[in-house]
């Protein structure tokens, strides 16, 4: 992390004002690393912007951002030309999912999480990475999850958008190694946020922290290590690890059937 800090810029989290977001921002201001937030709820981000800069002497800017939209990832680096910070470190964390059967999603909502969870990401890192590639310096951080590494039933889009991330920060990797740019994949299970609420897992059933979940925190702390140990993918939680390597390394038909009985809703 000491090379993080010297490379003297800012960085910027989506999704940064609570869960796993935020507990990332917590880490890099401990390292002295000023931050911009960004999320859809203001009022969150004003208050821990405020909390953050006020406990670790940084510079905290956030903005209040859309990205599922189509023009959201273009207005937020637009709203970032308001600001004088360098964007060194870029963690595409703003994500959700929906459990279910996919019809009964609808068209729209499938849409918009294709569109934050993937979309985002691409246009976001395609607009930050030419700054980065110019100063030969800068870390692109997708956060992913263990459902990526297998086809999950009843969560077949938001597992198939993690999957995405997960070749996606592997190729762009390996392609641009010698950039000066590291890029990586942080991929944990069952995490203690609101994602089980908001996707509808725990009235549904097939909640997938039925082997244990983490806390954001203890999720972000395993995420340096990683990053200190310079990992492209970084697994955290050691049921995980397991898991992970299991998934990948079983006949894909396999994994979804197992995935389809544990995560089947209730009826």
């Amino acid at each position: 992390m000491a090379e993080f800090r010297g490379w003297g810029g800012a960085a910027l989290i989506t999704g940064g004002s609570g869960g796993i977001g935020l507990a990332l921002a917590r880490e890099f201001a401990r390292r002295g690393i000023d931050l911009v937030l960004v999320a859809r709820s203001r009022e969150n981000l004003r208050i821990n912007a405020e909390k953050l800069a006020k406990a670790h002497g940084i510079r905290v800017e956030w903005r209040e951002a859309d990205l599922a939209s189509l023009d959201g990832p273009a207005e937020l680096v637009k709203a970032l030309g308001e600001i004088d910070m360098t964007i060194d470190i870029l963690v595409n964390n703003a994500a959700f999912g929906v459990h279910g059967g996919y019809l009964a999603q609808g068209p729209e909502r499938e849409a918009e999480m294709t569109r934050l969870n993937v979309s985002a990401p691409v246009e976001l890192t395609g607009r930050m990475l030419p700054g980065m590639m110019r100063r030969k310096r800068g870390l692109v951080l997708n956060v992913g999850s263990t459902a990526g590494f297998a086809p999950v039933p009843w969560l077949a889009t938001y597992a198939a958008t993690k999957a995405f991330l997960l070749s996606w920060t592997e190729a762009l990797a390996q392609e641009l190694k010698e950039s000066g740019v590291r890029f990586s994949i942080l991929c944990p299970g069952s995490t203690a946020t609101n994602f089980h609420a908001v996707s509808g897992a725990d009235k549904e059933g097939g909640r997938t922290g039925v082997f244990g979940e983490q806390t954001a925190e203890q999720v972000a702390e395993e995420c340096m290590r990683g990053l200190d140990a310079r990992k492209t993918v970084i697994v955290t939680g050691g049921f995980n690890k397991v898991h992970s390597t299991l998934a990948s390394s079983l006949p894909r038909g396999v994994s979804a059937a197992m995935a389809y009985r544990v995560m089947r809703p209730k009826t």
